[in-house]
């Protein structure tokens, strides 16, 4: 007989875990403060229509994965070619960005002041070099790879754009993985010439096939909440963990609201995907105040999705693009993932606004938004006042985890604490402040479920 195991968050992360613990027969209740699955990699749906938080396909680089989410959805996951432009001064730019794209497409001008800002960077080298132990920053890490033009005219604007941080106050672990190839390596790969084994890893990674299911992303997470229920594990949906008390013995009380009541249920092992600064307001025995206080200075960026439908089509053609000095950082164009997130000859096109949750972004209405947003789109060419028909407003308080210069030393004396809690485990993007791709997500996932699992069956 095992024991009883409760998920915190029915994510990819938090399903991928019980999916796995499932399989073992180990009983796995799951309980989730939404009214759906998915998380972040989650769907909105509404009357035949779907809009995704954010734009998603689904990829990796470990084949077994691959296999196994495809054998999972069969033919509602096709493949779906990755196409991302960056919208820069008029021209279109493939992203991430390239050598090839600097040269070819930023235009003649901007392409020479880019490589004369590049040359000269490495023929001098940066005189500046970080201290022992010192946090290399986005703007380190930018002006290094990129030089200076690039990075006043594009590294900057933008990612200040999308976290609201200035870039001398960020890690440069904020830039994601594929973005890291180095500008040397760009440079070869152009030039056909031999590069390090990371910056060909990382390109091989960008070249992977995608899949995206036909209704939706959220698919993916609801045929693996389905396997769950199929194995005998329960998802508890509009449940928000109030209070998490670890109790004598190492089991752990958890302590939701559902439908205005509250309610209790004891574990054996809890495996969170709260995000931390949350667990610890939440937690009993409570963290000494130094601990909290880092707790509190690991900060989550917020996301609002506006999606608006409309009769055209092919606005973009390209899934989605970024874009600079508008009220939103990406677009993207549900039809270009899948003609059946909407109804027959219409589409959704979404915008993607970062913010903060207390700021006036996150507080306005989607008739605020709109307002805000279609000039720009109209400007552009994108979209017209009147081609939009329907608005849909989706909000994600704890998108990503914002990696100031400071987080490392704040997000080890979490970590190091939680130990104290000998039945609780933290997963995901939120419960292990960690930016992650789903498949990574899922991978994670299931190397927790495989480590605790022998003490989880009891003889």
């Amino acid at each position: 007989m095992s024991k009883n195991i409760i998920i915190l968050g029915a994510g990819i992360s938090g399903l991928a875990c019980g999916w796995r613990l499932s399989q073992q027969g180990i009983r796995v209740n799951i309980l989730e403060s939404e009214n759906a699955v998915g998380g972040l990699a989650g769907t909105m749906r509404e009357n035949g229509y779907a809009l995704d938080i954010g734009p998603h396909s689904f990829f990796s680089d470990d084949q077994q994965i691959v296999d196994l989410i495809r054998n999972l959805l069969g033919e509602k996951m096709q493949p779906s070619p990755r196409k991302v432009k960056f919208y820069y001064k008029g021209r279109y730019l493939d992203y991430p960005l390239t050598a090839a794209g600097v040269f070819l497409q930023m235009g003649l001008s901007s392409g020479m002041l880019a490589l004369g800002s590049f040359l000269k960077n490495k023929a001098f080298l940066r005189k500046h070099r970080l201290a022992e132990g010192e946090d290399e920053t986005v703007e380190d890490w930018a002006i290094a790879n990129f030089g200076e033009y690039l990075y006043r005219t594009f590294f900057k604007p933008y990612t200040e754009q999308f976290w609201k941080v200035p870039c001398n106050e960020l890690s440069s672990r904020s830039i994601p993985t594929h973005t890291r190839m180095s500008f040397t390596n760009t440079l070869k790969l152009l030039l056909n010439q031999k590069t390090t084994r990371q910056g060909k890893s990382l390109v091989e990674r960008e070249m992977h096939p995608t899949y995206y299911p036909d209704q939706g992303f959220a698919l993916i997470a609801e045929c693996i909440a389905a396997q769950i229920e199929k194995n005998q594990g329960q998802i508890h949906l509009a449940h928000e963990v109030i209070a998490l008390t670890q109790l004598p013995g190492g089991k752990m009380r958890v302590t939701c609201r559902h439908n205005g009541r509250q309610e209790e249920q004891d574990a054996d092992y809890v495996i969170s995907t709260l995000p931390l600064s949350l667990l610890a307001k939440i937690l009993s025995p409570v963290f000494p105040p130094h601990v909290l206080a880092s707790a509190k200075k690991l900060e989550y960026r917020s996301l609002v999705v506006l999606g608006m439908l409309t009769q055209k089509q092919k606005i973009l053609n390209c899934g989605y693009l970024y874009l600079l000095n508008r009220p939103f950082n990406r677009i993207f164009e549900m039809n270009e993932f899948s003609p059946q997130t909407s109804q027959p000859d219409e589409n959704i096109l979404a915008v993607e606004m970062p913010c903060l949750a207390s700021g006036p972004i996150w507080n306005s209405s989607q008739e605020e938004l709109f307002s805000a947003c279609i000039g720009s789109l109209s400007e552009d060419g994108f979209i017209a006042p009147g081609d939009v028909k329907k608005l849909f407003l989706i909000k994600a308080r704890y998108a990503y985890p914002i990696y100031r210069k400071d987080y490392a030393r704040h997000l080890t004396g979490v970590l190091d604490h939680l130990k104290n809690y000998s039945s609780l485990a933290t997963l995901g993007r939120c419960g292990e402040f960690r930016y992650m791709d789903i498949d990574e997500c899922i991978k994670r996932a299931f190397v927790l479920a495989d480590s605790q699992m022998p003490g989880l069956i009891q003889p």
